[in-house]
């Protein structure tokens, strides 16, 4: 990870990160049926909008690993995405 993160509550930093324990998440993300369904399922019944399926799992109290990933591996979600993934695709 390049960037230097921070931890920030109304404008105000409060802390710098261990970049060393941080990573990014990236999909797709796997877990047994039976597990995502009864996340999904508790999300659901608590009006909670998760930001991935991961954090569902976390809540269940449940273990969650990591999997090396590829940054190049990139969630497409503004046309700036659309323009970084073409030129990562002419790679």
């Amino acid at each position: 990870m390049e960037d230097t993160l921070k931890e920030v509550i109304e404008g105000a930093v409060l802390r710098t990160c261990e970049r060393a324990n941080l990573f990014r998440a990236q999909t797709p993300q796997g877990f047994s049926y039976s597990l995502l369904k009864m996340s999904l399922q508790k999300a659901y019944d608590e009006e909670y909008y998760g930001t991935d399926e991961a954090v569902l799992v976390e809540r269940l109290g449940k273990k969650v690993f990591i999997v090396p990933g590829d940054p190049r591996n990139i969630k497409i979600t503004t046309p700036q995405d659309i323009k970084i993934a073409e030129a990562l695709l002419e790679d």
